[in-house]
């Protein structure tokens, strides 16, 4: 007995629905897409270093704020706990941080670059700041002003409605 050819069922023309997000008028993805374009010359630096884009984060927030516990930098940079913690202990196995006891309480450990870190980030961090300035050139300093007190008045209110887990607050 012949078989019977499965049928393919009718295709309907697709739905034509409406973006609710305008990614043209969006400054949330509009930012998104400055630190995806910001962070393409990266590659370069972690192929020749062995450093991968949340190393580099950490280091550069370290280097900034020596002494900062893994929970603090977390709190501080918005990266999740984990990634803070593996990239922590990659950096420590690199001989790029340093770990530190607290006297205060005993669980909590200080980060600081080592002599090592620092020659990385050095080296990293005055690419960065090239890239910045050519970023930033086309605001005058008043502009480049209040755009850091808008994300300072942005990254405030963002903290405010993340849980933990970065779901919204009720």
């Amino acid at each position: 007995m012949p078989r019977e050819k499965p049928r393919t069922p009718a295709k309907s023309p697709p739905v034509r629905r409406q973006a609710l997000l305008s990614t043209a008028d969006s400054p949330y993805y509009q930012l998104w897409v400055l630190s995806n374009l910001t962070a393409k010359p990266f590659p370069r630096f972690g192929a020749q270093f062995h450093l991968n884009l949340t190393e580099w984060r950490i280091m550069l927030t370290v280097a900034d704020r020596p002494g900062i516990s893994a929970q603090e930098l977390a709190d501080h940079s918005g990266l999740d706990k984990m990634s803070v913690s593996r990239a922590v202990r990659g950096l420590e196995a690199q001989g790029r941080l340093a770990r530190e006891g607290s006297e205060t309480d005993r669980r909590m450990r200080h980060l600081s670059l080592t002599d090592a870190g620092w020659l990385v980030y050095t080296q990293i961090a005055r690419a960065a700041r090239a890239r910045e300035a050519q970023v930033y050139s086309e605001l005058s300093p008043a502009e480049l002003d209040s755009l850091r007190e808008m994300l300072k008045k942005l990254s405030r209110q963002a903290r405010l409605g993340a849980g933990d887990d970065g779901d919204q607050k009720p």
